[in-house]
Order: structure tokens, then C-alpha cells, then sequence
């Protein structure tokens, strides 16, 4: 919620931040006057930076959720963008901390980016599956879900876009996309070192350069280093698990080759260690009891035989050359990706041998976009494209239960075309009608073999291919200057794939999108309020659940389901020095057909893993130390109900509702150059649950007694964190 703080009114002490390398500062006018004596100058400069602060504050922040830069609260889709340095004021650092504070989202917290948007998302591993909600970093399609869960940093803005993005956002973004658009270079020379200091030994430290380098060209670095110990602890080894160790850096370099002509070079890369999210048991059956289980007696106490661990190393490189003419933009955007994923799992969560998985994943890709558009629209916005992915994967998953040994090795090569465009028309002065349409092709060559207890059992190299046109119809209308309303009519589609170790195929997944909404700032531009209303007709879901027998994940097409429901997300400024934001989401989910077999059908159960109601509340109080800063008062809360992580809606498999509550102080000095912030993460201490599974007997076999194996998140943590900007 706090996002849209930023979002709609980057408001904090941070905005000075903003206001100076956006060149609003007032800084430069207070230099004119050079006569003055060198108080006189600073005194002015100081008075016109709080202006300019308090004038930024309820500035609307651009988006690119349309490919073309806008106002959010002029584009007509169900969107969400956060600032980095709103990002930074809510303690922010991970998609699972931004899931919290923005309408429709959902992320599952097992060591891997499990979004779910409105009730879309797959939960299935391998690599002939996909993501139904999406992820792009810098435009970048990022195929591996497996690869998505990133630290967040030197983050220019955040946008979340809700609903099918077929028509422009790359492939299978039927439930959504998160658009992560990192810091560009800057032609002033300019940097930031950060440190923070945790609980469980938290270390973190951040370092940004950017500057020009020539007259044509312009560079940024950054680089993070974070670690912390672990939150569990065994009981009898003594070993921490849930720990962190991560490196990641990124470096950018734009080139002007001529007064038209920009390209701009990426480079990332991330490695993630440590132990992964454990699971705990839900109880212990007698079988336990008689074999002298150690049992927890604290909420981080842990007994295990198989040690986790999660190794993640993900580097990319991308290039975007834009040509700007007098009446037409091109755009090439080209991406290399290589990713690899490594997590071992003690599944029983004890210390005996019952049930342990190994599940590894390697990933090629290559993409390649071409954008065409019309640079001046008089009247009409178009932008038409055409786009290539080719993604080579490999990988398989080792589980040892119930006295079996099972390896399944896998290959699967994808390659997916496309062809899009979109256009607006302005209809008259207050009214435009959109129109888009996609087609997607995609095909899959998939390999795999299975073992079992060291003899071949399966193998098999099926293939299949898939294809569909994703049209997107809207209006929306001015009611006013500041008032918006839209409506639209968008599909989307996701292609099939195959069963990691059976090559079983399953059919692509379809989803029509009702919605209808408004965007408006009143009161004199002191509140900001969006309300949208959505109405899915989701056919052939792909479902995916774990064969409790086999502990492997399946992916079935379910025949159909309705997703209904409201989102409002609203900001309010009570005073010059206080402010509120308030997002509530109410989503209506159920199967209308998903037959299981003999008489029993999932018809009318709710989606996985997606909540009724979710609400988060933030406020934000700054106030004045003279001759020093600002000090910067921040409390976020955030609600959620439970959710089931199951399709047949056993209670078992259902979380209770939670609330989470975070604080945060900031001091920040006028000149922008020191901030200093003490910041508490989940003060109420609320153990929630973020994935529930079925728990097994001593001898592998399923219980039947309610005991299951959980994931939680994390506990309270405190913090101070230290900034210097130069």
C-alpha cells in the first residue's frame, strides 16, 4: 500500500532525492544569485529544495506499462508503480516484501518466484512448464521462475500490471506482469554506499556509480553483498538453516550515437546460497513419537537428516538500440540468459530418512523484439512488433521416499514467434478507443528419462506445438480533467507443456478479461483515487498439484473457472507534513468444472493459493530538525485471509489470516548527502504460513491424521540502515 505512496505521491524526505536528478531542484535558481554571500546562498538553496521537496510530493509517476512512456493516471489498465526510492522508504529489498503492500498479487515464499495475479499462476517446476504471471526486468522476459526470486536494488520504479498483457508484454503473461526497470546512467557523476546492520547477523551492503564517461556516453555500476544467519537451528546438530548469501551486481552503458540514435548495454548477475525456506512439520503421528523423534519445542527449532540448500546463478546481458525520427520510432531489443538452480529439500523435516528431494534446473535463452511506432501521434497511437524466444533447458529432480530411489533427467528446447500491435484512436477531445491484437506461436521438443532404484523405467521425446490470436478491445473516457473511466476486453493465453518425468502433454490455458474502472485526483490534488472492478473467464486452467505418492508436481487442465473482484487503492494527504495510503483487494474465486474421476468434481472450490480479502494501510508523518533534516515517521500494516494451497480445498491445506506490521524512522539531512534509518520488519511476530503440503508416516506413506508439512515466513526483525550519497 505504501507503494502507491510513492506511486502517486513520491512523498517522503527521499523525494529530494528525485526532485534533484530529475532536474526539478530549485537548487540552480538560488545559484543564480552569486553575489550573495555564501549563507545567504545556502539558506536559499536549502528554502528552495523544501519547495521543490513539497512540490514533487504529489507528482504522478511515469509509467512504460503501454511500451510508450505515460501517466499513470492517464493509462487506462489496472496498474501499480512504485518508486525506488519509495521502495527504499518501505524497507522493500524482494518481491516477497512488495507482495504485501500492492493489490492482486501473491508470491509463494519456497526459494523461487511463485507469483499468482488474481488468482493466475502456476506453481509448477521444470522445464517444459511456464509462468502464468510474468516477470521482465528492464524489458527482459526472464523464462525461469526459478530464477525470478532477486534482490531488489537500484530500482528506478516497479510497475505491476494486472490482467492479460498479451498484446505487448512478451509471452504467457496471462495473469499479469511485473516490469522491474532499474537506474539508467547519468550524464552528472554521482554514487551511494549503503550498509545494513540486523537481526540473525544481517549484513548488507550497496555500492551505485554513474557518471558520464565522453560527451556521447554515460555508465552505472552497482553492486550488493548480503548475508545473514540462519532462523532455524537443529536441534541435535546445531546447524542454522533459512540463511542468506547473496552477490549481485549490475552494469549499464548508453551510447548517443547520434543525435537519433541511442543503444544502451546491459549486464547482470546474481548468485544466491545459503539453505533455501524450510519446512516444519504440521505435528508428529505416534509412529514418530515411538522411534524418539526430536521434537520442536520452539517455533525455529528443526531436526533434519538431509541438509538443505538452494544455489541460484542467474547472469544476463541485453542490448536496446532505439532510433528516434521526426515521425517514427524503431526499437531492437536483444537478450542473452543463462540461469542455474540447484535446491535440495528434506521434505519429512525430521531427522530420519523418509522423504528428501533434490531438484535441479539449467536454462538457455535468447530473445529478440522489434518495435515499430509513431513517434508523434496526432490523434493516433500506434506501435506495432514482432517477437522471438528461444530458451534450451535442462534439468530433473532425485527424490528418496517410501524406500524408493527415483531420478528423472529432462531436456526440453522452446521456441516461440510472435507478431503484435496496438492502437489508439482519439475518438474526440475526451474520448479514445483501443484496439490490440497478438498471435503466438510456440512449439516444444521435450525429452526425459526416469529411474527408479537404478533401472530404467520411462523415456520418451514427445513434442507438440500450440498457437492463438489474444485481441484487446477498450474505451476510456474524461469525465473530467482529472477523472478518468475506462473499460476493456482482453485475452490471453498460455501454451501447454509437459509432465516432468512422463511427458504427459497438457493444452494450452485461455482467460478472457472483464474490467472496468477509474483514476481520479481530487480535492485539489490531495487524494488520489483508482478503483477497478474485474471479471475473469478462465478456460482450460492448467492446475498444477503435488502427487502426494510420488511427491512430484502434476499440471492438469482444469475445464473451467470465474474470477471476480474490486481493488482500490487511494492516497490522501491530511497535512503538508502528513500523509495515508490505503489499497484493498476483494477477489472471488472458484472452479466451474474440474471433474476428478468417479463421481467427484472440484466444482465450485476455491483457486489456490489466492485470498478473498486483502488490505494494507500505511501512513507517513515528516517533520523538521533545524540545521540538521528531516526525520521521517513510517508505520505500514497489511492483512490477508487465508488461502488454500490445494485445489480440493481441504482444510488442512488451508492458512489462517495474518496481519503484518512494520516501522520505520529515517533521518535525512538536507542536502541529501546522509540518511540514517532504524526499521522493525513483522513487530506483531505473526507465524504465518506460505505454503502448506501433505506430512508422511516414518515409513513414506501418507498420514491421514491432518499433520502436514508447512513453510512460514519470516519472523520479527530489526534493523539500522546507513546511506551516504555523493
Amino acid at each position: 500500500m505504501k507503494y502507491k505512496l510513492k506511486t502517486i505521491y513520491p512523498l517522503s524526505a527521499l523525494t529530494l532525492a528525485m526532485a534533484l536528478s530529475s532536474g526539478q531542484s530549485f537548487a540552480a535558481e538560488a545559484q543564480v544569485n552569486s553575489d550573495n554571500d555564501q549563507t545567504e546562498t545556502k539558506t536559499a538553496q536549502q528554502t528552495e529544495e523544501k519547495v521543490a521537496r513539497k512540490d514533487t510530493l504529489f507528482e504522478t509517476i511515469q509509467i512504460t506499462a503501454q511500451k510508450r512512456e505515460a501517466s499513470i493516471q492517464s493509462t487506462p489498465i489496472s496498474v501499480t508503480a512504485i518508486s525506488g526510492d519509495v521502495l527504499d522508504q518501505m524497507g522493500i529489498t524482494n518481491m516477497d516484501d512488495f507482495q504485501f503492500f500492492a493489490p492482486g498479487i501473491t508470491i509463494t515464499n519456497d526459494s523461487m518466484a511463485i507469483i499468482n495475479i488474481r488468482g493466475v499462476g502456476t506453481t509448477a517446476f521444470g522445464v517444459a512448464t511456464d509462468p502464468s504471471s510474468t516477470i521482465y526486468i528492464d524489458g527482459i522476459y526472464q523464462p525461469r521462475p526459478t530464477t525470478g526470486y532477486q534482490d531488489m536494488f537500484d530500482v528506478e520504479r516497479l510497475e505491476l500490471l494486472r490482467g492479460p498483457q498479451g498484446v505487448l508484454f512478451g509471452r504467457n503473461s496471462v495473469g499479469g506482469a511485473l516490469n522491474i526497470i532499474s537506474k539508467a546512467p547519468t550524464d552528472d557523476a554521482e554514487g551511494t554506499v549503503g550498509l545494513t546492520l540486523g537481526s540473525y547477523n544481517k549484513q548488507t551492503l550497496t555500492g551505485t556509480f554513474s557518471g558520464g564517461l565522453t560527451d556521447n556516453s554515460r555508465g552505472r555500476v552497482t553492486l550488493l553483498k548480503n548475508t545473514r544467519d540462519g532462523i532455524y537451528k537443529d536441534m541435535l546438530t546445531g546447524e542454522e538453516y533459512q540463511d542468506e548469501d547473496t552477490f549481485a551486481g549490475r552494469g549499464t552503458l548508453a551510447i548517443d550515437l547520434s543525435d537519433k540514435l541511442e543503444i544502451v548495454l546491459r549486464g547482470d548477475y546474481n548468485n544466491d546460497g545459503g539453505t533455501g525456506y524450510i519446512s516444519q512439520r504440521g505435528g508428529y503421528t505416534q509412529d514418530y513419537v515411538d522411534a524418539g523423534a526430536a521434537i520442536p519445542k520452539d517455533d525455529y527449532d528443526i531436526a533434519l537428516n538431509y541438509k538443505p540448500k538452494t544455489d541460484v546463478e542467474v547472469w544476463g546481458l541485453s542490448s536496446t538500440l532505439t532510433w528516434t525520427g521526426d515521425d517514427y520510432t524503431i526499437k531492437s531489443i536483444s537478450s542473452y540468459r543463462e540461469s542455474d538452480f540447484d535446491q535440495t529439500t528434506d521434505a519429512d523435516a525430521t531427522e530420519f530418512t523418509v522423504f528428501n528431494i533434490n531438484f535441479f534446473e539449467a536454462s538457455e535463452s535468447f530473445t529478440q523484439e522489434f518495435q515499430l511506432s509513431n513517434t508523434t501521434p496526432d490523434g493516433l497511437d500506434w506501435i506495432t512488433g514482432l517477437f522471438y524466444l528461444k530458451e534450451d533447458g535442462s534439468g530433473g529432480i532425485d527424490l528418496l521416499f517410501d524406500g524408493l530411489a527415483i531420478e528423472i533427467t529432462e531436456e526440453n528446447v522452446t521456441e516461440a514467434y510472435a507478431a503484435f500491435g496496438q492502437m489508439t484512436y482519439d475518438v474526440n477531445p475526451k474520448l479514445r478507443a483501443t484496439f490490440g491484437l497478438r498471435y503466438s506461436y510456440e512449439s516444444k521438443n521435450y525429452g526425459y528419462i526416469t529411474n527408479v532404484n537404478g533401472g530404467l523405467d520411462d523415456t520418451g521425446t514427445p513434442d507438440d506445438s500450440w498457437s492463438a490470436w489474444t485481441p484487446r478491445f477498450a474505451l476510456d473516457y474524461d469525465l473530467a480533467d482529472d477523472i478518468m473511466i475506462y473499460a476493456s476486453a482482453t485475452s490471453g493465453f498460455k501454451s501447454g507443456g509437459f509432465q516432468i518425468g512422463d511427458g504427459t502433454s497438457f493444452e494450452q490455458e485461455d482467460l478472457w478479461s472483464y474490467e472496468t474502472g477509474i483514476k481520479s485526483t481530487l480535492l485539489e490534488n490531495r487524494l488520489r483515487a483508482n478503483v477497478g472492478l474485474f471479471l475473469y473467464d478462465y478456460t482450460n486452467l492448467q492446475v498444477v498439484e503435488y502427487d502426494d505418492d510420488s511427491g512430484i508436481s502434476t499440471t492438469t487442465n482444469a475445464g473451467k473457472a470465474t474470477i471476480q473482484g474490486i481493488e482500490g487503492e487511494f492516497v490522501a494527504r491530511v497535512s503538508d507534513n502528513f500523509d495515508v495510503n490505503l489499497v484493498v483487494t476483494y477477489t472471488n474465486s472458484e472452479f466451474d468444472y474440474f471433474p476428478q474421476g468417479e463421481g467427484v468434481d472440484f466444482a465450485g472450490n476455491e483457486l489456490p493459493n489466492t485470498p478473498n480479502l486483502t488490505y494494507s494501510l500505511g501512513a507517513q508523518y515528516t517533520t523538521e530538525i533545524a540545521n540538521v533534516g528531516y526525520l521521517v515517521f513510517r508505520g505500514d500494516y497489511a492483512w490477508r485471509d487465508g488461502v488454500y494451497f490445494k485445489s480440493n480445498n481441504e482444510e488442512k491445506f488451508q492458512s489462517d489470516s495474518y496481519s503484518l506490521l512494520n516501522l520505520r524512522v529515517s533521518l535525512m539531512t538536507f542536502d541529501d548527502q546522509w540518511e540514517v534509518s532504524l526499521y522493525g520488519t513483522n513487530m506483531l511476530d505473526e507465524r504465518y504460513a506460505t505454503y502448506i503440503t501433505a506430512g508422511r508416516n516414518l515409513d513414506g506413506s501418507l498420514t491421514d491424521s491432518g499433520n502436514t508439512s508447512n513453510t512460514y515466513g519470516e519472523p520479527r526483525q530489526y534493523g539500522v540502515k546507513v546511506r551516504y550519497n555523493f
